[in-house]
């Protein structure tokens, strides 16, 4: 061999290790842009020492081969994971923060719209009066503040932040309730508001009065279109807001309590003008209704001194004809003129037969008993056609706190004996005054007479018009002013308000009924003082609202009232003596409901449980005697899952004192 070959031989395992790392390190210079970092740092790794076992001298064996050490599996699998938990930290701390940016915003626009709810609550407390004043320059400027704090919380409940909020669990809810609220006022903000504008402008309420028996009504019958729109909007936006749940955030839910209310109250309000729009043009023969046949109203004329379920004793009776608006009153009788008759003028149920006997449809005293006033109407009606052959398009009746009431207004009225009759003291006069100082026959016909002169004087001159107005709604809530009319399409807009003193049999509107009869025939009720309260006390399971029900009763007359009294007015026959006052109380469960139970401060004072139009009811008898006390305890439910609270509807109050 020769020396250039001995060269070239020696040199050969140098040569290929040069080579071999010439090679990694052009490996390791031109990685490809997209070629991992874990790639990076696995060639790094296998190239760090690429002999590392070789020898460090020249002399090392010329077929040695230098071992590339490379990482493990599971080193690798280190490697990743630690980098996938830096990205996933990343991404949740990203999603964090903008989870933080969200509840930001939507704690902040929460906030807004609930400040906008409040001020527009409170602008509204005096959107009902404004309305029922017609006063169309306040009513503007209510209805912009109501409507400008309305669009804006409903800007911020239609926003993006709250339709994500809707589908969070629990908050959802919530945003849901808000949403539905406000969007409920923003429909009377927009939809029934412009048109209750329309009303005050049409209706001036100091051009609608009584003068000289006739009554003006200018603007009522352009005002029917409107006040329907209005009460439609009103009525549908007030269910929505009575479907919606209650919010768990208590601040929330107070101020969504507030708009309830409210929605509740304007409801009643616009509901009680539309039915009057719609219904006295027509009784009354007003304005395209002027040239209508005649109308004849037969006026009930009660005293409460003798308690009956709806109101009092039938004292006298009167018809009043009307057409173009004029009124012509003809002269009251005596219930003493008004004969029994032989068998019920109408045909009674078996429930009416057991509860109040036939007198329900045989004494004019009694037409009454029963504490639906619709059925008294078609009662009495059949009671004057029989007597005097005239069929009466309605029945009216009053008591002696309505005359009292109009009196205020109207001014007082001289008796033919000279006694005055005003806003001050003719409840008194008639309840009781009368009684202690003539005989029953004399006070049949100052009864008749009173009723006759203060009636015709209420209706000559209005006054005041807005506090005769007044007046009549404060006798309509307080029950002492009951309609009833004949007419099927009039009746039907009549049931829906309060002055048709009705028996609510509709589970959807929970009302508990006390009502109470007197059965000594005397005019002791006069000294009959009630208290009725009610307290929500739990939901059943059932889903029903449970309620306490508390009644207080006393007799107030005292020694010596009973000492100087007539007979006339103490009774004391059937077991009673003078002074007492027995009363049959009927105590009515809401409509799809139940009695619970009921304790009675004397167990022997409770007759049993029974049914009336489909409500149940539990009958009792008290005794009062003078200076003496009384206390019932109820426990009622209303209809499963009624959200509407529960109402009390009981015989007209009067106060002794």
């Amino acid at each position: 061999m020769s020396e250039h070959d001995g060269d070239e031989t020696w040199q050969e395992p140098a040569n290929q290790a040069e080579h071999q790392i010439g090679k990694a390190q052009n490996q390791a210079e031109y990685q490809p842009e997209h070629q991992t970092e874990a790639h990076a740092d696995a060639n790094a790794y296998a190239n760090a020492d690429i002999n590392e076992d070789a020898p460090d001298s020249a002399d090392s064996e010329p077929h040695s081969r230098r071992v590339r050490r490379r990482m493990s599996a599971e080193h690798i699998r280190r490697i990743k994971r630690k980098r996938r938990n830096r990205r996933i930290l990343i991404a949740v701390v990203a999603v964090l923060l903008a989870l933080a940016a969200f509840a930001v915003a939507f704690v902040w626009s929460v906030m807004s719209a609930r400040s906008e709810l409040q001020q527009a609550v409170a602008s509204a407390k005096g959107l009902q009066s404004t309305i029922t004043q017609a006063d169309s320059r306040q009513l503007d400027t209510k209805v912009n503040e109501f409507s400008g704090h309305v669009d804006k919380a409903y800007k911020q409940t239609s926003s993006f932040l709250w339709t994500v909020a809707s589908h969070v669990p629990y908050v959802g809810d919530d945003v849901s309730a808000v949403r539905t609220t406000v969007a409920s006022l923003e429909d009377i903000s927009s939809q029934a508001l412009p048109q209750l504008a329309k009303v005050s402008k049409n209706v001036n309420l100091s051009n609608i009065h009584v003068e000289n028996g006739t009554v003006s009504l200018p603007g009522l019958e352009d005002s029917q279109e409107p006040l329907s729109v209005a009460d439609k909007v009103i009525d549908n936006s007030t269910r929505e807001i009575k479907a919606a749940k209650r919010p768990h955030i208590h601040k929330v839910a107070d101020a969504l309590d507030s708009a309830q209310t409210y929605c509740v109250k304007l409801n009643s309000t616009v509901h009680t003008l539309n039915t009057v729009a719609q219904l006295l043009p027509g009784m009354l023969g007003t304005d395209s209704h002027a040239n209508d046949a005649p109308r004849n109203y037969l006026i009930l004329a009660q005293t409460n001194a003798e308690a009956r379920p709806s109101g009092g004793l039938t004292g006298s009776l009167g018809v009043v004809t009307v057409q173009g608006g004029h009124l012509s009153m003809q002269p009251f009788v005596s219930d003493a003129d008004i004969s029994k008759a032989d068998e019920p003028v109408v045909k009674l149920t078996a429930e009416e037969k057991m509860l109040f006997t036939d007198k329900l449809g045989t004494d004019i005293r009694d037409v009454n008993f029963t504490p639906d006033f619709p059925r008294t109407g078609e009662i009495v009606r059949a009671m004057w056609a029989k007597q005097y052959g005239v069929q009466v398009d309605g029945v009216l009746a009053i008591d002696p706190l309505f005359l009292q009431n109009m009196l205020a207004v109207t001014g007082g009225v001289t008796m033919p004996d000279g006694s005055v009759l005003d806003g001050t003291n003719t409840a008194q006069t008639l309840l009781n005054t009368v009684y202690a100082k003539m005989t029953p026959a004399e006070t049949d016909k100052y009864f008749a007479d009173a009723a006759q002169a203060a009636f015709d004087h209420i209706t000559q001159n209005s006054g005041d018009p807005k506090a005769y107005i007044n007046a009549l709604s404060q006798s309509v809530k307080q029950g002492h002013l009951l309609l009833w009319s004949a007419h099927e399409d009039e009746q039907d807009l009549i049931a829906e308000s309060d002055i048709s003193g009705r028996l609510i049999t509709e589970g959807a509107k929970p009302q508990v009924g006390v009502y109470i009869s007197d059965e000594t025939q005397s005019k002791m009720d006069w000294y009959l003082h009630r208290e009725v309260t009610t307290e929500f006390q739990k939901v059943a399971a059932n889903g029903a609202n449970q309620y306490t029900v508390h009644i207080k009763m006393k007799n107030l007359m005292t020694a010596k009232e009973l000492a100087t009294a007539p007979n006339y007015v103490t009774g004391g026959t059937d077991g009673t003596e003078p002074g007492d006052i027995r009363t049959a109380l009927f105590l009515y469960a809401p409509a799809n409901g139940r009695l619970v139970d009921w304790k009675f401060q004397n167990q022997n004072d409770y007759q049993g449980v029974t049914v009336h139009d489909g409500l149940t009811l539990t009958v009792g008898k008290v005794t009062l005697k003078p200076g003496e006390e009384y206390e019932i305890t109820l426990h009622v439910q209303s209809a499963p899952n009624t959200k509407n609270a529960l109402t009390v509807r009981q015989t007209p109050l009067i106060e002794g004192r």
